[in-house]
C-alpha cells in the first residue's frame, strides 16, 4: 500500500475514528483549550502567498483568508482536496483566492523556488517517509526570510515518558482503530523539541519560537518540551 492509498482509505473511506481522552474534563475546560489550528493561525502572520502543506479539507486555509492575498493548499488525498474545492464553490463563490491541488510531498512540492511568504505544516511531518527531504522542499519554495510554522506530536511529553517508564507504547495519534488506518494512525517518526528544532536548523531554518497547543497550554508552555503534547515551531528561512 502506498501513502496515497492509505490516506484515501482513512479519509475517503471515512475510517478515522478518534478517541478523546477525558471528554468531560475537556468540555468543562473548553475555554482553556488552545486548539492547534488556533495556535497555527496566531503564528502565521500575513503576506502575499501562503502554502498549507497537508491541508486536508482546507480548514486552516479558509480561516487564514484575511491574512493573505493568495492561499494554496496541497494534500495527498484526492477526497480531502475535493472537499476543499467544493467549499470554495459553495461558501466562497468560486473565489480565485484559493488554490487546492493533490500533491505527494514525499516526491516533490509542485511549486517553483521562492514562491511563498509563509508555509505551514500541521500534523504532517510525522507521516512522511523522509522528513529532511520534505522540510527541504518547504525551504525551497519559501522566499528568503519566509516563515515556516510546523507542528508534530511530542514524544517527550510527560505522559509519553510515563508510558515508556511502565513499558507501554506511547500513542501520538488520536485514532484507536489502528488496523484500519495504519500503525499509530500512520505516524512514522517521533520527535522531541530538540530533534525537531535540529531537523529544521539542519535544513537551513532559524528557530524563532517554540510552543505547544492543548488544554491549559498557557500554563504548560513555560516548559513545552515536557508539558505539551505537541511541539509548534515558528522558523525563518535564512
Amino acid at each position: 500500500m502506498n501513502p496515497k492509498e492509505l490516506y484515501e482509505k482513512q479519509y475517503g473511506g471515512k475510517k478515522l475514528i478518534s478517541k478523546t481522552h477525558f471528554p468531560s474534563l475537556k468540555t468543562y475546560f473548553r475555554s482553556f483549550d488552545l486548539h492547534r489550528e488556533d495556535l497555527a493561525l496566531s503564528l502565521l502572520g500575513s503576506g502575499n502567498k501562503c502554502l498549507d502543506v497537508g491541508c486536508g479539507n482546507g480548514s486552516l486555509v479558509f480561516r487564514a483568508e484575511g491574512k493573505f492575498e493568495e492561499l494554496y493548499g496541497i494534500d495527498i488525498s484526492e477526497h480531502r482536496i475535493s472537499e476543499a474545492k467544493q467549499k470554495v464553490m459553495e461558501q466562497f463563490k468560486g473565489s480565485e483566492k484559493f488554490h487546492f491541488s493533490t500533491c505527494n510531498i514525499n516526491e516533490r512540492i509542485d511549486f517553483p523556488d521562492g514562491m511563498f511568504d509563509v508555509a505551514d505544516s500541521i500534523a504532517v511531518i510525522e507521516h512522511v517517509f523522509d522528513p529532511y527531504f520534505v522540510v527541504g522542499e518547504v525551504y525551497r519554495v519559501l522566499k528568503p526570510g519566509g516563515i515556516f510554522i510546523a507542528e508534530v506530536p511530542n514524544i517527550a511529553y510527560l505522559k509519553q515518558r510515563l508510558c515508556l517508564l511502565f513499558g507501554k507504547l506511547p500513542v501520538t495519534s488520536t485514532p484507536y482503530n489502528w488496523k484500519d488506518v495504519g500503525w499509530d494512525g500512520g505516524h512514522l517518526h517521533y520527535f522531541t523539541k530538540t530533534t525537531f528544532c535540529g531537523l529544521l536548523e539542519e535544513c537551513g531554518f532559524k528557530i524563532l519560537k517554540i510552543t505547544g497547543s492543548g488544554l491549559l497550554a498557557k500554563f504548560r508552555n513555560f516548559y513545552p518540551s515536557l508539558l505539551t503534547g505537541d511541539i509548534f515551531v515558528k522558523a525563518k528561512k535564512k
